[in-house]
């Protein structure tokens, strides 16, 4: 309940913050604008940051013991949040810059106790303070920099640095890392927040003080995880969890100095830049590199424990696996790879195609939930009387459409499945009617019809974003935690099934050209039997 109420607490604050501060930027013109290295045309407001740190804060006020780390951490945010207000207004020298990150960092270092203490193959005792304390703030300078950079597309840094934090709360879980798993979830609201103005076409930018506020963030939650909540992991954990951002950086850094130009010199030679180069829409780009990312967090997880020479060499392996993957895009034919995405895309102008994998949608899910609703022995009371109170309100609001269409149809459809697909999950006879391989091939046909329809979509009722992958990743997730034990194996079916099931839904009322359906008609058909359970 304490994370539920924190994530919630900086999810609302920050969402509630940033109208307000959109309309103070544009009047301050504290904005981003366009060029030769932008990859947006408009003028938008870059003041999301602030609202991220401050609907960061206060939770960590709320729901942490004040103690001398978490002050320490507060008040390095604090100074962040200075210095990055500072540059998204005025445009400060990359010496101010480090200067604000380095201040920031010596406060949790030198007040804080946050360090580096135990380094790979050196055994298990404390390294000497003159090493383990200059390694420890390059390392976070290098990390708050390296998610500053990479800040390119809209939502690609917000969404890497949540899949980072939603790896740390999982590791700090298997050791009840309270306070870890606290911040991560504080974290994780502010982006999600964030997300809900940012995603492509975003209305915000987070800006500096964003970016070095997750980079911070993560690059310390990381240290405090291997260094001090949990000293069996492997101490080379943090670069994987920190992830692609590291990899990018060095790259990109590398790159320049080889042609004899300063490492921080801006260009347009970043991995999104070039998947953009290549041809790739936004949200493939993004979508790239956040199972880019996914792959080095994943390998954190089932290496959590190995040696040091095999965390190494996977570490080597991942990195050489992305590096190639940036040479190859260096030196792909930019006109051979946009060829390729054009004859891709053929079967995308497809209309035809577009209406018929809609209806099969629209029908496979009506009779995928009335199924599943028909061979429910029994229905317990609660449910039975929720269903009949629903299919009452769905009734009135499909024949009366013109003056209730302030009554979300979402509202009444999700309940419905989300009954259906839990009560037959928990049922031996459905299970055994319904066998899991059966039910995993039709939710993965009915995944590639979905993605059939949205690839076809030439208008913009609805378009998948990289946030849509984020859930889907953490619902992907959930498959993780049964293989490690971590979850009753009953649930997996349930979240997977839902997941999917919830955005069929979505999608086929966005596409709806009339209220009375195949899929209105079998939510009716659903709620009626499940309806039956009061008699």
């Amino acid at each position: 309940m304490l994370l539920f109420s924190a994530f919630l607490t900086a999810l609302v604050l920050t969402m509630v913050l940033i109208p307000p501060l959109m309309r103070v930027a544009v009047r301050l013109s504290v904005v981003d604008t366009p060029n030769e290295r932008k990859v947006h045309t408009g003028v938008i407001p870059r003041i999301g940051g602030i609202a991220m740190v401050v609907g960061a804060c206060i939770p960590v006020v709320l729901w942490l013991p004040h103690t001398q780390e978490i002050l320490a951490f507060l008040g390095a945010l604090l100074v962040l949040l200075l210095f990055g207000a500072w540059d998204d207004s005025k445009e400060i020298s990359y010496q101010l810059k480090f200067l604000g990150q380095f201040l920031a960092v010596c406060i949790v270092v030198f007040v804080g106790g946050v360090k580096f203490e135990i380094f790979p193959f050196a055994g298990l005792d404390p390294v000497p303070v003159y090493v383990s304390i200059p390694f420890t703030i390059v390392f976070l300078v290098g990390v708050t920099n390296a998610v500053n950079l990479s800040d390119g597309l809209d939502g690609l840094a917000a969404g890497v640095a949540l899949l980072s934090a939603g790896a740390v709360a999982l590791l700090a879980n298997l050791v009840d890392g309270q306070e870890v798993m606290l911040i991560s979830f504080i974290v994780a609201g502010t982006i999600f927040g964030f997300l809900r103005y940012n995603t492509y076409p975003a209305r915000i930018f987070m800006g500096d003080t964003g970016s070095q506020f997750l980079g911070f963030t993560v690059g310390v939650l990381s240290i405090v995880l291997t260094q001090q909540v949990n000293t069996a992991l492997n101490p080379m954990l943090p670069l994987f969890l920190v992830g692609l951002p590291i990899v990018d950086t060095l790259y990109v850094m590398s790159r320049r100095i080889n042609e004899g130009r300063s490492p921080f010199a801006a260009d347009k030679t970043h991995m999104h830049h070039r998947l953009l180069d290549m041809g790739m829409a936004h949200y493939e780009a993004v979508s790239v590199i956040y199972l880019s990312q996914l792959s080095f967090l994943v390998t954190a997880f089932l290496l959590r424990y190995q040696s040091d020479a095999v965390v190494f060499l996977a570490y080597l392996g991942l990195t050489g696996v992305i590096l190639g993957g940036l040479f190859l895009l260096r030196h792909m034919p930019v006109i051979g790879s946009r060829q390729l995405t054009r004859q891709i895309s053929r079967l995308d102008r497809s209309e035809k195609t577009r209406v018929w994998a809609l209806g099969a949608i629209s029908c496979g899910v009506s009779a995928y939930l009335l199924t599943g609703a028909l061979l429910l022995p029994e229905v317990p009371f609660d449910i039975a009387i929720s269903s009949l109170i629903l299919l009452v309100i769905l009734i009135v609001r499909l024949v009366w459409t013109q003056y209730l269409r302030f009554v979300p149809l979402r509202l009444l459809v999700f309940p419905c499945i989300a009954f259906t697909v839990y009560l037959a999950h928990r049922d031996p006879l459905v299970i055994t009617l319904l066998s899991p391989a059966v039910s995993t091939g039709l939710l993965v046909a009915l995944v590639a019809l979905m993605l059939l329809v949205i690839r076809s979509t030439k208008d913009q009722t609805f378009q998948t974003t990289p946030t849509d992958l984020l859930v889907m990743a953490l619902a992907g997730g959930v498959g993780v935690l049964y293989q490690q034990e971590l979850i009753e194996a009953t649930l997996v079916p349930v979240v997977l099934g839902m997941v999917v099931l919830f955005y069929a839904a979505e999608l086929i009322m966005r596409h709806m050209q009339s209220t009375w359906n195949c899929f209105t008609l079998g939510m009716l058909a659903v709620l009626s039997v499940l309806s039956f359970g009061l008699l």
